[in-house]
C-alpha cells in the first residue's frame, strides 16, 4: 500500500499503469489538491464510506485533508491513469467548487470523446513542466522523468494546463450549479493576494466582511476547500519562491518581504512545502536554464 505524500508546494505529476489490486490509502489526505484522470481499465475509490467505480474518462478531484483511498481493479489489465498534486491559483477556487459525492471528493465524467482527449493533452503538458514528474518503467519501477523546462515559467506552464483540466470539469457541471464564490470569501481572497506580506488575522478578515471569526473560518473552508491559514501560507511561499528565482536578495530579506517575521520559521515552512531549503531551491533553479 502506497502512503507517501508529496511536499505540499512541489508540483508533482505522473502517468501510471498500476497492476490489479494496487492500493493507496492516505488517512489524512494531503496538504495540497489532487486531480486524477483514468484512461484505461477501472479503479475503486472510497469517499466517506461510499464506494465509487472509476472508469476511462472519469476525472477525480480530492481536496486537502480529505481521505485518499483508491485501488486498481482487482482483475483485468492494468489501471492506467494520470495524476497531479498542486496548490491552486486563487482564481481557481470557484472552479474547484465542483459537485461533491463526499466531503472533499468530486467526480466529473468527461466521457471518452473530445473532452477526454483534451484532458489527456493537458495532463501531458503538466507532466512535461511539473517540478517532479514520474512514470512507471516497463519493469515496474517508478522513475523520475526530466522536465522540458525549469524555473517559474515551467511551473506556470504546468499550472496553465491544470487550469485547463479544471475548466473542462467546470464546463461539464456549469448547467447544474453556479460556480461563483460567496462574495465575502472572494473579498477575503482578493485581500490576501493583493498584499501577501501584510500581517493579517482571521479576526481582522472577519470584521472586514461582517462575520464572526468562527463563521468566516467555516464558510471559507466550505467555499475554498482549505483553511485561511493554509491559503495565506501558500500565497506567501509562492511569492518567496519567485523572489528566490528572480532576485539576488538574501534569504532573510526575502522572508520579510514575503510576510515572515522569522527567517527560521520561513526556512522551515519553505522546506516543508517545497522539499528543499530556500538556498538549495535557488541553487537548483539557477543551475538549469529554461529550454
Amino acid at each position: 500500500m502506497y502512503t507517501e505524500v508529496p511536499a505540499p508546494d512541489l508540483l508533482c505529476a505522473g502517468r501510471f499503469d498500476e497492476t490489479p489490486g494496487f492500493t493507496v490509502y492516505r488517512e489524512n489526505g494531503a496538504r495540497n489538491w489532487m486531480v486524477s484522470l483514468t484512461v484505461a481499465n477501472r479503479a475503486d475509490y472510497w469517499a466517506d464510506g461510499r464506494h465509487v467505480t472509476i472508469e476511462p474518462g472519469d476525472l477525480v478531484v480530492i481536496a486537502p485533508g480529505a481521505v485518499q483511498h483508491y485501488r486498481a481493479a482487482p482483475d483485468g489489465p492494468p489501471w492506467g491513469y494520470w495524476w497531479a498534486h498542486f496548490q491552486p491559483r486563487t482564481a481557481w477556487f470557484s472552479w474547484l467548487r465542483l459537485p461533491e459525492l463526499a466531503p472533499g471528493f468530486s467526480l466529473t465524467r468527461l466521457g471518452t470523446g473530445d473532452r477526454l482527449h483534451e484532458a489527456v493533452g493537458a495532463f501531458e503538458r503538466v507532466h512535461r513542466n511539473a517540478t517532479k514528474a514520474t512514470v512507471h518503467a516497463p519493469e515496474g519501477r517508478v522513475v523520475e522523468t526530466p522536465r522540458s523546462r525549469t524555473g517559474i515559467f515551467a511551473t506556470e506552464l504546468a499550472l496553465n494546463a491544470i487550469e485547463e483540466i479544471l475548466l473542462l470539469a467546470a464546463v461539464v457541471h456549469e448547467q447544474r450549479r453556479a460556480q461563483l464564490l460567496d462574495p465575502r470569501i472572494q473579498q477575503v481572497l482578493d485581500r490576501i493576494v493583493a498584499d501577501p506580506a501584510r500581517p493579517v488575522t482571521v479576526a481582522e478578515l472577519a470584521r472586514d466582511v461582517s462575520l464572526s471569526a468562527s463563521r468566516l473560518s467555516h464558510l471559507f473552508r466550505s467555499e475554498v476547500g482549505d483553511s485561511i491559514v493554509n491559503v495565506v501560507l501558500a500565497v506567501r511561499l509562492r511569492k518567496a519562491a519567485s523572489l528566490l528565482e528572480f532576485s539576488d536578495r538574501a534569504v532573510g530579506r526575502i522572508a520579510a518581504d514575503a510576510g515572515f517575521s522569522s527567517p527560521y520559521y520561513f526556512s522551515r515552512q519553505f522546506h516543508a512545502r517545497y522539499g528543499l531549503s530556500p538556498s538549495a531551491y535557488r541553487a537548483r533553479v539557477r543551475s538549469h536554464q529554461p529550454v
